[in-house]
């Protein structure tokens, strides 16, 4: 079985000759060795091509669908909700958003019944069909984007 790779010399093969005899030399942590690390520098650094040059990478477009996505503004945990918005994506790329709005004595009903509303306008929109959100994203309060906020009064 091969010996396995050293680390410390995959990283020092990458570094300049000088700077890997400072840093490994006498007034570094002594490891470097002139009848020795030359040439396993140089194997290090062509062994780290080769792999690169093994691994083959193709491009596949992703399917175009569409989808929602919520984003909730509030804390972990069962805290009351601070402000949401809301995007709608087209295979990898947003292609309409909602800006954020606060939530202040929105009740419960009232917020769903907003976002309902939300998904039911981007379908309007772009002519397609959503049921429902795809992901919700929690975000804390403390990146809340509405101005003015009561987190953010100087804003």
């Amino acid at each position: 079985m091969p010996k396995p790779l050293d680390p410390k010399c995959q990283l020092c093969a990458k570094l300049p000759t000088a700077k890997a005899k400072v840093l490994h030399g006498a007034s570094g942590d002594g490891c470097w060795n002139p009848n020795v690390c030359h040439n396993r520098r140089s194997f290090y650094r062509r062994r780290t091509k080769d792999d690169s040059l093994e691994i083959e990478a193709i491009a596949v477009e992703p399917p175009a669908t569409y989808f929602a996505v919520l984003y909730l503004y509030k804390e972990p945990g069962d805290k009351p909700l601070h402000a949401l918005g809301a995007e709608l994506w087209l295979g990898q790329q947003p292609i309409c958003r909602l800006e954020p709005i606060h939530c202040f004595g929105l009740t419960a009903g009232k917020i769903r019944a907003y976002t309902d509303q939300v998904l039911q306008a981007f379908a309007k929109q772009y002519s397609v069909t959503l049921y429902q959100y795809k992901d919700m994203f929690e975000i804390s309060p403390t990146h809340c984007l509405v101005r003015p906020c009561p987190l953010h009064p100087q804003s």
